[in-house]
């Protein structure tokens, strides 16, 4: 019993600990992309069709600063480099990017079963089955 309390004790406190890295790399990275530059941040946002409000929030979800989207598309069996149209891949980050579902991709990915799961949770898992049927496999 009280094996069991230590051990969610401790688990409890990984989490938090691993929340706080994260918030920090999130914050961190939204002032490199902002130090960039209006004009050229506006530029990217304007590509993949976000507002500045819409970069703002998605940087709070988890995982925000970390590309889960090309990990992804590696996982389910896509060359992310393989695009023919730049118009497609912007879709298909600012789902990821706006994705109220980024932690349990990324815990699907650490533990390198996303592609037996991502159909149950993924936005983006049409455009990978359409991708995948168009032949742009790894």
């Amino acid at each position: 019993m009280a094996g069991n309390l230590i051990s969610e004790t401790v688990e409890a406190w990984r989490s938090v600990i691993s929340l706080l890295a994260d918030r920090r790399r999130s914050r961190a990275a939204t002032r490199e992309f902002w130090a960039m530059g209006m004009d050229e941040c506006t530029g990217i946002l304007n590509d993949i069709g976000l507002s500045r409000h819409e970069f703002d929030d998605a940087m709070r979800l988890p995982y925000a600063s970390e590309d889960l989207l090309s990990s992804a598309m590696r996982s389910a069996g896509i060359d992310p480099d393989s695009f023919q149209s730049l118009q497609a891949h912007g879709f298909m980050s600012r789902t990821c990017i706006t994705c109220p579902h980024r932690r349990q991709c990324h815990d699907h990915l650490a533990a390198f079963d996303f592609e037996s799961h991502y159909q149950d949770f993924c936005p983006n898992s049409q455009n990978f089955a359409d991708l995948l049927e168009n032949g742009l496999s790894t």
